[in-house]
């Protein structure tokens, strides 16, 4: 080995022993500590958590770790109040009580380093394996529940979900992980950084992804002349993803793109069952430049340009006929926001953001035989302004003010929101907030038909609206032990929702009645002995609405972690439970569900490399998660018992 590799490596090797430490430092922290641990995601500037808006809650790095999350659904559904849907193409979040069938999760923003991350056509915020994120990329993902539409936009209403990505003087080494699991799964990633001379640096990252699926089977086609109901191979999935990012002074540059290719077994559309060809082709690629600037002592700027493409195909396979769907949009963005801190006890932001959406084409056409269905070019401008105020009035009162003005393709949306926060005692934090959101309905909901065979058009759709108060508390009630709990209430007005028209047949999209809607949520996390953490959390909501039960709305979930150290091995365990309460589907009703997760991870130094080893689903029960109207399924069984390892050497 020559001299400069073995000092390389030496330095590595000194590095990870401080990032141990320091993760072990972190879970020791006394937990009024870690109340002030800093988000940014709630305010677009960095302030601690019990000083946003938001009843925000992190997922750190180490957690990631720990407890094995393969994916931003996982990781997000970890968290009081959030659950995920898995339909077996894609993955839908329920915030609070709310997911409905062909949301497409439009009504949670997804940003990464603060940049949305939706796109504009379907408004998806991605978040299984499709999400062109990787989670070896994330440094720490927020999420803040409530609209902030005040200063993101359309697609705020029920929460944001912030990666902060990790940078070159994050890192400053380089990281390779392998990892083989059930449903010949494998994955490979790198991850490379570097701390630049005077504070920025480099991250590149590139991480490949695939599984053949199990067999799955599904009752509803054991059936004479359609098969033994079984989809056997049928599940498979790859994914490709890329993640560069460069900070050079006041100069950031980052550029991703991901693809992924998933086989649909559902027989979704009423294609043919147990048939290769059926799937969906996801590409995503990203690039923007942002430079800060210090205008004047109590002026600061900040300045980012964007671009984005988003590309979709989906073939359907049907006796006879291969029909196929393509999507492309294109945009470009430009946003700039000025802070000024001048003013005595004030954090005052105006910003401004400007996108032109050039491409929000679809189409839908046969193949074989060749026919055209469906057609429909169009291109938009987005232009918004907006203005907050954080006020510190004494050091234990202090509001949030913000307001933001949009006007869209589908009309015009004021947003406002306002927060108001108590500090009684240094360790205690109470927080009364008030929002409303605006999303105006987007091109896929308004304009795709696919000739009229499954699905039609409803060019007149409205925007929706709601409106949120919330009242929070959080509580280091001694070093070791943190209360928290939310009570909450929203109505939505015009509920943007996807149903059958009895005349037809056909499914669109349509404007509903208000609903209501309330929930509870407490939280405790203790820190024990010899580094053990446990944390728990029980959410009770409840829909109400004048059109039917509320589909895919459980009334409870219940979620409880424990980690730490298995002795003196070297090891640490961790464990994850959580629960729903029973939910409607589309056509039938889903018993609730109870899933255990076990993971148990090694750290070492040296050349050895870090391992873990996770089971996914103890019981090896296969739950069920209600069916969208498009499939014949009543409900869809997840996967069984799982294993994955996981090994990763840092150089």
């Amino acid at each position: 080995m020559s001299p400069w590799l073995k000092r390389g490596t030496a330095g590595v090797a000194l590095a990870l022993a401080a990032a141990t430490a320091a993760a072990a430092d972190l879970l020791d922290m006394p937990l009024e500590s870690l109340l002030q641990y800093e988000v940014e995601g709630a305010s677009r500037f960095v302030q601690p958590l019990t000083e946003a808006p938001s009843a925000v809650a992190v997922v750190s790095a180490e957690d990631i770790r720990r407890y094995g999350y393969r994916n931003l659904g996982e990781a997000l559904q970890s968290l009081r109040g959030v659950y995920v849907t898995d339909q077996r193409d894609y993955s839908y979040i329920g915030i609070r009580g709310f997911s409905r069938p062909g949301d497409y999760n439009a009504r949670m923003l997804l940003l990464a380093d603060g940049v949305r991350r939706n796109d504009p056509l379907y408004d998806t915020a991605q978040i299984g394996h499709d999400a062109p994120l990787d989670m070896d990329w994330i440094k720490q993902l927020e999420f803040a529940p409530g609209p902030a539409s005040a200063l993101y936009g359309a697609n705020a209403i029920f929460g944001v979900a912030n990666a902060v990505l990790w940078s070159g003087a994050d890192l400053d080494g380089s990281r390779v992980t392998a990892e083989l699991g059930s449903g010949d799964a494998a994955r490979l990633s790198w991850l490379a950084g570097r701390r630049g001379a005077e504070g920025g640096g480099w991250v590149l990252g590139i991480a490949a992804y695939r599984r053949g699926g199990a067999d799955i089977y599904y009752p509803e086609f054991d059936a004479p002349g359609v098969g033994d109901g079984w989809a056997r191979g049928r599940d498979g999935e790859r994914t490709l993803k890329g993640f560069a990012k460069l900070d050079r002074g006041n100069w950031r540059f980052d550029a991703s793109f991901s693809a992924r290719r998933k086989n649909v077994p559902t027989a979704d559309y009423g294609t043919l069952f147990d048939t290769p060809g059926n799937f969906y082709h996801d590409q995503y690629a990203y690039a923007g430049i942002s430079h800060s600037q210090t205008l004047a002592p109590d002026w600061t700027g900040k300045l980012h340009l964007r671009a984005g493409r988003y590309d979709f195909a989906g073939e359907y396979v049907y006796a006879g006929l291969l029909n196929r769907d393509e999507t492309l949009a294109t945009w470009w963005g430009l946003d700039y926001l000025l802070t000024y801190t001048g003013r005595k006890n004030h954090k005052l932001l105006i910003g401004a953001e400007a996108q032109r959406n050039v491409h929000l084409d679809q189409r839908n056409f046969d193949v074989e035989p060749a026919a055209g269905h469906f057609a429909d070019a169009r291109s938009g401008n987005a232009v918004s302004l907006f203005v907050q105020d954080e006020w510190r009035i004494d050091r234990r009162w202090m509001t949030n003010l913000g307001l933001r003005a949009d006007r869209v393709a589908g009309g015009r949306a004021l947003s406002p929101r306002a927060a108001l926060i108590f500090h009684p005692l240094p360790e205690v934090a109470l927080k009364l907030m008030h929002g409303r959101a605006c999303r105006p309905p987007n091109s896929y909901e308004r304009y795709y038909n696919d000739g009229n065979v499954v699905q039609k058009a409803n060019p007149d759709l409205q925007p929706e609206r709601i409106a949120t108060d919330e009242l929070t508390a959080d509580y280091a009630l001694s070093p070791r032990l943190r209360l928290a709990g939310s009570y909450y209430h929203y109505r939505m007005d015009n509920l943007i929702e996807q149903v059958t028209d009895p005349a037809d047949g056909l499914a669109v999209f349509v404007n509903r009645p208000t609903l209501h809607a309330h929930g509870v949520e407490l939280e405790a996390e203790s820190l024990l002995g010899d580094g053990l953490r446990i944390r728990g959390s029980l959410a009770r909501q409840r829909v109400q609405q004048d059109f039917g039960t509320a589909v895919n709305s459980p009334q409870w979930m219940g979620k409880l972690h424990v980690d730490g150290p298995l002795g003196q091995t070297g090891w640490t365990l961790a464990f994850a439970w959580r629960s729903l309460g029973a939910r409607e589907g589309a056509a039938a009703r889903v018993p609730g569900q109870a899933v255990a997760n076990l993971v148990a991870t090694r750290m070492r130094r040296g050349e050895a490399g870090a391992w873990s080893v996770g089971l996914y689903n103890l019981s090896g029960k296969r739950h069920l998660d209600p069916a969208a109207g498009s499939l014949t399924q009543l409900a869809l069984p997840q996967d069984g018992r799982q294993l994955r390892a996981t090994w990763s050497l840092a150089y």
